[in-house]
C-alpha cells in the first residue's frame, strides 16, 4: 500500500528585479519547510527560485487539497459569469 502524502499550505516568495513576487500554494510536506528553495510548475513549465517563507500547521491529504481552478470554474458557471470569463 502506498504511503499517504500530506500537504501544507505555504507562503512562497521569489525575488525579482525591482521587488518580489508572493504566492500561496499547497506543497507536499517534505518540501514545506521555511527557507527551502523549490521549483513550481505552471502550465508545464518549471519556475525555479521560490523560497518557502512560511508553512501552515494544518496538514491535508492530497485528495483533500482544494482544486481552486475547478472551484473557480464552478463559481463562474453557477453565477452566469462563465461567458465573460473567457
Amino acid at each position: 500500500m502506498a504511503k499517504d502524502v500530506f500537504y501544507r499550505q505555504c507562503r512562497l516568495v521569489k525575488r525579482i528585479d525591482g521587488g518580489e513576487l508572493t504566492q500561496v500554494s499547497w506543497l507536499p510536506e517534505p518540501y514545506a519547510t521555511a527557507g527551502r528553495v523549490v521549483k513550481l510548475r505552471e502550465c508545464g513549465v518549471w519556475d525555479d527560485g521560490w523560497v518557502v517563507a512560511s508553512a501552515g500547521a494544518n496538514r491535508l491529504l492530497a485528495c483533500d487539497v482544494p482544486d481552486f481552478h475547478e472551484l473557480s470554474k464552478a463559481h463562474l458557471r453557477a453565477t452566469g459569469d462563465a461567458e465573460t470569463a473567457r
